[in-house]
C-alpha cells in the first residue's frame, strides 16, 4: 500500500475518497478510478483512535465511533497528512439508520455477530433487533463528521452548513479542497456534482459494493422491516446533529415515513 501510495503520489496528487464505512463511497471512487486521468486513494479513517487493531480489541473507539481495520489507514496517514501537499477530498453522508443497518450486518461476521454470524439466519427477528439495538455505536455516523473529517481536514461542516436542496457541497481551506455529497441524490447528481468540482466529464456512478456479498442471508432485511416497530429509535437517529445538517425538516420527514413503512 505505502508503494502504491508513493508512487501515486509521483505522478501527482490522487483524489482521497475520505467516507465513513458504508456510504456508498466506492461507487464513487470506482466512477472516479474509471475516468482517465484521475487516481484515487479511498480511506474511511485516518485519525489513530479509530483504526481498530484486531479481535481482541473493541470495535468502539472511546469516543463512541466505529472503529475499522483496513491496510491503506496508516499508511495513508502518513504519507498523506504529514506534508503541507494540497488535497482534493470527496466524502459521502448516509442516513444513519440505513449507516447502522449496513455497518452491523456487512461486518457482522468480523464485529458484531461474531459469535453468533452462521446461525444469524435463523434466530428470531427480535433476538436479532435486541442484539442490534444493544451493541452497535448508533451515533457513529454524526460522529464521523467532527471526530474524523473536522479533525483531519479543519474544516467543521456541522458549523459551517450544508446546501440540503442540492444535496451536495464544496468546502475549501488553504490545503484541503473537499466535496461533500449526500448518498441519496440521484447517481447523475453524484456525477454532474464531482464534473462540476473537477472541472472534467467523470464517469457514471453506479452501485458498487452491495451489502449482500457479504451479510448473513437475509438479516439484513429482517432488520431493516423490524426498525418499523422503532419509531423512538428512527427519531433518535433523525435528531443526530449531522442529520439536522445535512437533511432539512421536510427531507427528515421524509426519511422517517420510509423507515416507518408510512409512506
Amino acid at each position: 500500500m505505502r508503494s502504491r501510495l508513493r508512487t501515486q503520489l509521483a505522478r501527482g496528487t490522487p483524489i482521497v475518497v475520505y467516507s465513513a464505512t458504508k456510504t456508498a463511497s466506492t461507487a464513487v471512487a470506482a466512477a472516479l478510478d474509471r475516468t482517465p486521468g484521475i487516481e484515487t486513494v479511498k480511506v474511511h479513517h485516518l485519525q489513530p483512535e479509530h483504526f481498530w487493531p484486531g479481535p481482541l480489541a473493541s470495535p468502539i473507539a472511546r469516543d463512541g465511533m466505529l472503529r475499522h481495520r483496513a491496510i491503506e489507514q496508516k499508511a495513508t496517514r502518513s504519507l498523506l497528512l504529514a506534508t503541507d501537499r494540497p488535497l482534493r477530498v470527496v466524502s459521502v453522508m448516509r442516513d444513519p439508520v440505513a449507516f447502522n443497518l449496513s455497518n452491523y450486518t456487512y461486518f457482522g461476521r468480523a464485529y458484531w455477530m461474531r459469535s453468533f454470524w452462521r446461525s444469524a439466519p435463523a434466530m428470531p427477528t427480535a433476538q436479532l433487533l435486541a442484539r442490534f439495538l444493544g451493541t452497535f455505536p448508533h451515533e457513529s455516523s454524526s460522529l464521523w463528521w467532527n471526530h474524523e473529517f473536522a479533525a483531519t481536514t479543519g474544516i467543521d461542516i456541522l458549523a459551517r452548513g450544508f446546501d440540503t436542496t442540492r444535496g451536495w457541497q464544496r468546502y475549501r481551506n488553504d490545503r484541503f479542497d473537499c466535496l461533500v455529497l449526500r448518498a441519496d441524490i440521484d447517481d447523475g447528481v453524484k456525477r454532474d456534482a464531482l464534473a462540476t468540482w473537477l472541472g472534467q466529464e467523470i464517469a457514471p456512478v453506479e452501485r458498487e459494493n452491495a451489502n449482500d456479498t457479504q451479510s448473513a442471508p437475509g438479516v439484513y432485511e429482517r432488520l431493516k422491516h423490524a426498525i418499523r416497530s422503532e419509531p423512538d429509535y428512527v427519531d433518535r437517529m433523525l435528531a443526530l446533529p449531522s442529520v439536522r445538517v445535512f437533511l432539512d425538516p421536510g427531507q427528515r420527514e421524509r426519511l422517517r415515513a420510509r423507515w416507518l413503512g408510512t409512506t
